[in-house]
């Protein structure tokens, strides 16, 4: 039952904390985005090493299919900066099945790059939670613990055509104890390819 909340809890706040502000207008052109990507999850127990390494790095047989949504709220820097919110619903199958669910309140995403004119590329990082619906069995294999409710963040870059709205988009996906404030132990690191469509 308290699982029941709290999922239900967290899927409105990701579903809806980005779009608050948005509910009785529709949002200017370019504000919204979504972004679909597939997943393999590492072996590796840092993210520097199945990023320094993704071709020579260990994976498990565990994959995931994302779906996220943004909004973006702010822009500085006559654009070059923007600042957005995210949610993501992500399923995991092979090795362990459950469901993920990650806000992101804060990600941040720079797009200002001297080959823009040519490549329309951005790099961005975000900061948020991550539940999932059940404890992750491989997450605990690779860990010793882990739990439902961690921190998550993700990295990202994307490269387009020029004045385009899609984009490839190659992500690190990041579940974390953040150095032990939500528990001893525990988490994920999965890389990730998709598509993103800014709309």
């Amino acid at each position: 039952m308290r699982a029941a909340v709290i999922g239900s809890a967290l899927s409105l706040a990701v579903l809806g904390a980005p779009f608050g502000m948005a509910a009785s207008a529709a949002a200017p052109p370019d504000r919204l985005a979504a972004t679909v990507y597939v997943a393999r999850m590492s072996a590796e127990r840092t993210w520097q090493h199945a990023v320094r390494d993704p071709f020579g790095s260990d994976y498990v047989d565990v994959f995931l299919l994302v779906g996220a949504l943004s909004y973006r709220y702010a822009s500085r820097f006559e654009d070059g900066l923007l600042l957005e919110a995210e949610g993501q619903l992500a399923r995991h199958f092979g090795d362990q099945h459950h469901w993920e669910i990650n806000a992101m309140p804060v990600v941040a995403r720079w797009r200002r790059f001297p080959w823009s004119g040519k490549v329309d590329t951005s790099a961005a990082f975000g900061l948020g939670l991550s539940f999932a619906t059940r404890v992750p069995e491989v997450e605990v294999e690779l860990e010793g613990v882990s739990r439902r409710l961690l921190v998550y963040w993700m990295a990202e870059i994307t490269a387009g055509p020029p004045r385009g709205r899609w984009a490839v988009c190659l992500r690190l996906h990041h579940r974390s104890d953040a150095w032990g404030l939500l528990g001893e132990d525990g988490g994920m690191n999965a890389l990730g390819l998709g598509i993103r469509f800014r709309f």
